[in-house]
């Protein structure tokens, strides 16, 4: 328990300097990840920017008992478009990296990921300082278990909150 309260402060840390941007949305998020080999959930921390126009970044991590998963994305807005009042759509491209551990069996399994993924979501902003969003990303990349392969598929998906500083 110690190691996950560390883990969680120390990525919290590294968003702060992000939040010195006016403009800044700051949250977190429940996401879920279903893939060739796997299939988890998690919490993440989510930030939305101008210092790089139009990107959200995404830090998550993912326990169970003997479970370990950590991942970044970066994705840049295409298409940002009001569908009705407080409702917005976006579509965009991006990318991932993952790293998962499973210690469930006999030895360690670990898997790296890497690929490009196409984000579409909705956000509402009920307030000048809250947004809630929901996202879905078809991804595919390169898996590393210990070989190389592609193509690996996935589905990566978010629900969560940004409160705007």
């Amino acid at each position: 328990m110690k190691n996950k309260t560390i883990i969680l402060v120390l990525l919290a840390l590294l968003m702060i300097p992000a939040a010195a941007f006016s403009d800044t949305g700051l949250g977190a998020a429940f996401t879920y990840g279903v893939s060739d080999d796997d299939n988890n959930t998690g919490g993440a921390l989510s930030i939305n920017t101008p210092a790089i126009p139009g990107t959200v970044q995404n830090l998550r991590l993912a326990f169970k008992e003997d479970y370990f998963s950590f991942s970044i994305t970066d994705d840049w807005w295409v298409v940002q478009e009001n569908l009705t009042g407080l409702l917005d759509l976006y579509i965009g491209i991006g990318f991932f990296g993952s790293l998962t551990m499973d210690t469930s069996g006999d030895d360690t399994e670990t898997n790296f990921g890497l690929g490009a993924r196409v984000p579409v979501g909705l956000t509402i902003m009920p307030s000048d300082f809250l947004e809630i969003f929901m996202e879905v990303a078809p991804a595919m990349g390169l898996g590393f278990e210990p070989e190389i392969y592609f193509p690996a598929w996935y589905v990566q998906g978010a629900l969560g909150l940004r409160v705007w500083f």
